[in-house]
């Protein structure tokens, strides 16, 4: 299938251009590793494989996206909308990723010809090693799988999105049509046709191009989610090996992710416990057969924190998939600014090299990182980033500018930063019709947290006497994964230090913390609590390090002590005698268990909750690929027609990949879009221009609008039922069809 194939070639690209920039990816993982023998326990294919597919999908679908745009006006009526431009960048990519290979082979062939030539430690393939990956990263695969395809999949001939994401999901759903079926040349929002597009829509139109080469909507929209969420997994539990030295964090770190730490079940649990009559099993119970979100914070009866956020936005998961890529790129010259300072001797020469030295802004000579290809790969993933997810874009470079303080080469950042600010602005003026439409940075203290409602613009005295507000509010969202990384950044700073070693880990956790700052004093939308991607961000970079806590105590990094030939205790400074390593293995493995069920208790009732919400006897929407007005507006009108139809969040119609003039506001709104005018006029549509077929006409025209759907569900709303006169409609337009449900199509 040709969709298959585009994503074999993306994958394929993704990796050779990495392999081809970063020649030898075992000296990144030394430039990362807290220690050197750890490198050891990581295949190289753990960063290649997930950091290439990322890759890979971002840069092919938005040189095919613009392919697309340049050639649409060219193609034939007869001929698939997207099917040149993707013969073209298949064309590209596959003979790039060609070219990249025969270059890696090559250079790799002179290495291994060349005496002077350091090979660094591979993986040792040791089979408790490779098992142990395998089954982590098999049941990191089915975890995400279920979720992706538990609300999005397909009965029989049906569509069935659960209930839990239908309404938010619907925008997706119409995007990905509107390439997939339609043709959406220039962008608009299928919601909020007329008006260009202020949404970071590129993951949707790579869901879109697949469903035009021929995967079912589904499964064009489930298998990038997986294969995005799955690499994004990886690479944050690889990071969390890297860091801490210990193999199973490549598997707490997933897990923490997919069962996200908050105190909302034990406030609950007591809540349950104390109400008369109620028992422990009754109250475990409720919260098993729970089907809403519970709300013990603001909005949390949205699910915005739970596992259903992957499952609504899933461009999120590419969006963080690539901050860790960033990470890994500039990881290395950070560390080295702290090694390096601790090697220089004197004030002077410290303060020099931090501030003044060549290594300090523009690099080394003959770096074997290559630091350069590090920053062409990450200019290349910056220049495509933001319309495919804007807010973790800025989450990458809030990231990246706490690392570049304390980094060599910091030239690199730099070219990063800007290239990244460059490509936002010229994409929102492109999509949106200016940077201003797409963000508008203000400042705004508190988010959303009930207590410092009306202190936005609080002055700094204010922002310190709300610290212990917003302190208590992270630990409510966050619980131990707060608590805990405060701990590891105390407990890892005086360890660093007291044993003289390099103390860049607890300064990177300072770094990991930027997003969730920025969250609480500025705002980037009209909707202040999207500011929540920030802050969970933070949370996911702060699971690296909790994942390194837990590994290191299920198993502690301690010897039993060997007995030499006269019968004394080889001494050694990780080795203990038999008597107290067990007890201590066995009290550092119980701790470990503790903590761990402490970190996910909230994230595994979310699951209950995100499995009772959807259950498959009732809790879906069910749209209908074959149904009658989805037939007939495929045939019978043109692809960038535009539909007065009343406000609907989801419906059969966005599946023929066409737009509508006014539909639910909510989208539209929070994407910047001027709702409030859109409505007024909308209305006065809907009352036929105060019944006044001209004028009517004369607006239709000018904005664009072909044909008006009658429907009952306009009675569904206020907003519209007051307005609606359908007769205007059937005195004075021409009907088009009228379908069993009693629903009729009229052309303008």
């Amino acid at each position: 299938m040709l969709a298959i194939l585009y994503l074999i070639i993306a994958i394929f690209f993704g990796t050779q251009l990495i392999r081809f920039l970063i020649p030898d990816i075992r000296r990144l993982y030394v430039g990362i590793a807290s220690e050197p023998e750890t490198i050891e326990k990581v295949p190289t294919m753990l960063f290649l494989l997930p950091a290439g597919t990322l890759v890979g999908l971002l840069l092919t679908s938005w040189v095919t996206y613009f392919l697309a745009y340049i050639m649409h006006p060219y193609i034939p009526a007869d001929t698939a909308n997207l099917l040149p431009a993707n013969i073209v960048s298949m064309c590209i990519f596959a003979y790039l990723a060609c070219l990249f290979w025969q270059r890696c082979f090559l250079r790799n062939y002179r290495n291994l010809q060349n005496p002077s030539f350091r090979k660094l430690p591979d993986f040792r393939r040791h089979p408790g090693s490779v098992i142990f990956y395998l089954t982590s990263i098999l049941l990191v695969i089915s975890a995400v799988s279920f979720v992706y395809f538990y609300t999005c999949f397909t009965s029989g001939n049906s569509i069935r999105l659960g209930f839990s994401i239908f309404s938010d999901f619907s925008p997706h759903v119409a995007i990905t049509s509107g390439f997939g079926i339609g043709s959406n040349f220039p962008t608009q929002y299928p919601h909020f046709a007329g008006d260009n597009i202020q949404y970071h829509f590129m993951f949707y139109f790579l869901t879109g191009n697949l469903e035009a080469m021929g995967l079912p909507l589904v499964w064009a929209i489930n298998l990038p989610s997986i294969l995005c969420m799955g690499s994004a997994l990886s690479l944050l539990g690889t990071l969390a090996v890297l860091l801490s030295a210990r193999r199973g964090a490549f598997f707490f770190a997933p897990l923490l992710v997919l069962f996200r730490s908050a105190w909302n079940v034990f406030h609950q649990f007591a809540e349950l416990k104390d109400a008369p009559g109620a028992t422990f099993s009754s109250a475990i119970k409720t919260i098993t057969k729970q089907s809403a979100w519970y709300g013990y914070t603001f909005r949390d009866e949205w699910g915005i924190w739970a596992i259903n956020v992957y499952a609504n936005q899933r461009h999120l998961a590419m969006g963080v998939g690539l901050v860790l890529v960033f990470i890994f790129l500039f990881l290395p010259h950070f560390r080295r600014m702290f090694l390096h300072l601790s090697r220089t001797k004197g004030a002077g020469k410290k303060l020099k090299m931090f501030f003044a030295s060549r290594e300090a802004w523009i690099g080394r000579k003959s770096d074997p990182l290559h630091p350069w290809g590090s920053v062409i790969l990450g200019s290349a993933i910056a220049l495509a980033m933001p319309f495919f997810h804007g807010s973790c874009l800025i989450c990458a470079l809030l990231v990246l500018f706490g690392m570049a303080i304390f980094s060599e080469f910091r030239l690199g950042y730099a070219v990063v930063a800007a290239v990244s600010v460059l490509s936002a602005t010229v994409q929102a003026w492109f999509f949106a019709g200016g940077a201003s439409n797409v963000a508008s940075f203000q400042y705004n203290f508190g988010y959303v947290i009930p207590e410092l409602a009306g202190k936005e613009k609080a002055g700094i005295a204010t922002v310190f006497a709300s610290l212990g507000t917003i302190g208590k509010y992270l630990v409510k969202i966050g619980f131990l994964t707060i608590i805990l990384s405060a701990l590891l950044f105390v407990g890892l700073l005086i360890y660093e230090l007291v044993r003289k070693k390099n103390p860049y880990r607890p300064v990177l956790l300072v770094c990991f913390a930027f997003p969730m700052v920025f969250a609480f004093f500025c705002q980037i939308s009209l909707e202040v609590l999207a500011n929540h991607k920030f802050i969970q961000v933070s949370f996911i970079l702060f699971d690296i390090f909790v994942a390194g806590l837990l590994a290191n105590l299920l198993a502690l990094p301690l010897r039993l002590a060997k007995k030499t030939e006269d019968g004394d205790a080889k001494s050694s400074k990780f080795a203990m005698p038999k008597k107290a390593f067990i007890p201590t293995q066995i009290a550092s493995a119980a701790i470990c268990l503790c903590l761990t069920f402490g970190l996910t208790a909230t994230g595994i009732s979310e699951w209950y909750t995100y499995y009772n919400i959807n259950t498959h006897e009732g809790g879906f929407v069910e749209l209908n690929p074959d149904a009658q007005i989805v037939d007939w507006v495929c045939k019978n009108t043109a692809e960038d027609d535009i539909f007065l139809t009343p406000m609907w969040s989801v419906n059969d119609f966005f599946l023929s990949g066409r737009r509508v003039y006014y539909g639910w506001p909510y989208f539209a709104w929070s994407a910047g879009h001027d709702t409030a005018t859109r409505q007024i006029n909308y209305q006065w549509l809907l009352c036929g221009c105060n019944d006044n077929i001209d004028e009517f006409r004369r607006y239709c025209n000018e904005v664009g609008i072909r044909y008006v759907i009658l429907s009952d569900d306009y009675y569904g709303n206020t907003e519209t039922s007051d307005y609606y006169y359908p007769e205007f409609f059937e005195n004075n337009l021409t009907e088009m069809v009228r379908f069993d449900d009693g629903t009729a199509i009229y052309k303008v």
